[in-house]
């Protein structure tokens, strides 16, 4: 799933994972990526920090508290030590910087689903 408000970067994120082979769910901020999620399980998840109606740090905390097993890439243009460290005491798995480079993404994607499924869950 990719939980991002921005069009752009969100068709982008798409076009990359869809392209590798993933299928694809999108959601345009946490809120909408939480009542997704109900119906629409998952086992990956990228989004943005910063988002109307829910933030990434809320959506993981409520995943988190719901003991929702799913892999966390937090992608945020928020560069400090503080929110790293923020982010990573909610439960994200992973943390990227903007700008990155896009292949970046695509191989943290692919080391996930290479990883045995054991260790997926």
């Amino acid at each position: 799933m990719i939980a991002e408000d921005d069009p752009s970067t969100r068709r982008l994120y798409r076009f990359l994972l869809s392209n590798s082979g993933y299928k694809v769910v999108e959601a345009e901020d946490g809120l909408t990526a939480l009542e997704l999620l109900k119906d629409a399980p998952c086992q990956l998840l990228v989004t943005d920090m910063n988002m109307p109606r829910m933030g990434g740090l809320e959506l993981v905390r409520q995943l988190r508290q719901q003991n929702s097993p799913i892999y966390v890439i937090m992608v945020t243009a928020f560069s400090t030590p503080e929110t790293e460290k923020q982010a990573m005491k909610v439960g994200v798995n992973e943390y990227l910087t903007k700008p990155f480079e896009y292949e970046d993404l695509e191989r943290r994607v692919q080391n996930f689903f290479a990883r045995p499924q054991s260790q997926n869950a």
